[in-house]
């Protein structure tokens, strides 16, 4: 980090890993926060590392970058770069997080950590033992009802929690027409739903409920076969999943559900159904920002509201559930960079996205083998 001005504000700049639709949210998450928010730390979008420079040159430069390159390494060698954050594809991020390792830089890594398991968890220790201050982006934990679930399930405010079902339903891939991307290539991304949103699904189990003991499930792919590429009449096999349901039971006794799905045309949501022995919460991650609450008798009166909503844009300056997601997300290692230990039983950490990739890789191995774990 360095100083700028005459403020003593420091500055902690970035370098992006991959040019793509969740980068650019990265992108718009930290440009806005220095609007939104007091920050102790400005940070600034330095480095682009794309495999196309010369095509995205114009653009990059447009949004205010720096440099554009086309290797993480070069990134990390910059004395100026103090982050490498990874929007590359799964199967990249082994060898970023690698070379921002080497570079001795602060690393932001989306999820899942890699494409496969045991590379993780190899990942995951290599990072601990660089003592690099990190974190992964499990955005969910700073949805605003997500943290409201947290603080009304510490206060037990249904009673003791019985069970959970999540269900995580999109659509974009439901259309048989809709060509092979890194997505949908099980050699890049590792896995289909149940590595994109399951891990989201698993994780918020984690954040709420504490450690899950045992977790079992299937997968299944509905469209076996996609065009090679837009307007190809040749198709390929598709080797990832597009739907999986996961049965599960923490450590408290908590039995749980998931359901994520890529084909659900008509029904997408993220709905969140809690049952406790007063009462239920309810609500839909991609609609609601306050949960509702059910109580068998009585009414809620005051809700606990968690101190950490600060994190998250407020209703005046909220840019949608997605950004300000990333925004809390963003803020919070920003914080964290800067020194400020508020809140660190939230931050999301590689180690904890190798625990839901574990149960996640036990559950594929078990669909391989022509059943349930």
């Amino acid at each position: 980090m360095t100083a700028v001005g005459g403020n003593n504000m420091t500055t902690i700049r970035f370098a992006f890993s991959g040019f793509g639709n969740i980068a650019k949210t990265h992108m718009t998450a930290l440009r806005a926060l220095p609007i939104i928010k007091q920050v102790p730390a400005l940070p600034v979008l330095d480095t682009i590392i794309t495999r196309n420079p010369d095509k995205n040159r114009e653009q990059a430069e447009a949004i205010g970058f720096r440099r554009v390159v086309s290797t993480v390494e070069e990134a990390a060698s910059d004395e100026q770069v103090d982050v490498i954050d990874i929007c590359s594809p799964n199967s990249r991020h082994d060898a970023d997080v690698r070379a921002a390792i080497a570079g001795g830089k602060a690393i932001y890594c989306e999820k899942p950590i890699t494409d496969q398991y045991p590379q993780s968890t190899a990942l995951e220790a290599a990072v601990r033992e660089s003592g690099l201050m990190q974190q992964l982006a499990f955005t969910f934990r700073y949805h605003p009802a997500s943290m409201r679930i947290r603080e009304l399930v510490r206060e037990q405010v249904v009673g003791d929690i019985l069970q959970c079902k999540i269900a995580y339903r999109r659509s974009g891939y439901l259309n048989p027409e809709r060509p092979i991307s890194w997505r949908l290539d099980h050699t890049m991304s590792g896995g289909g739903a149940i590595s994109d949103l399951g891990v989201h699904a698993l994780d918020l189990f984690r954040y709420w409920f504490g450690d899950i003991e045992h977790a079992e499930g299937r997968v299944h792919t509905h469209v076996k076969r996609r065009p090679s590429a837009a307007g190809s009449s040749e198709f390929v096999d598709v080797h990832v999943d597009d739907w999986a349901i996961i049965h599960l039971t923490t450590s408290s006794g908590i039995n749980g559900m998931a359901e994520v799905s890529r084909v659900a045309l008509g029904s997408e949501a993220f709905d969140i159904q809690i049952v406790g022995t007063r009462g239920s919460i309810t609500c839909d991650l991609e609609r609601d920002a306050v949960p509702a609450v059910h109580l068998l008798k009585g009414s809620l009166g005051a809700r606990p509201e968690p101190s950490y909503l600060a994190l998250i844009p407020d209703e005046k300056t909220t840019m949608g559930f997605s950004v300000d997601n990333h925004f809390g997300a963003l803020h919070h290692y920003i914080l964290r960079l800067s020194g400020d230990d508020r809140w660190s039983d939230i931050a999301p950490t590689l180690k904890d996205g190798v625990i839901v990739e574990g149960w996640i890789e036990r559950i594929l191995q078990g669909s391989a083998g022509g059943g349930s774990v």
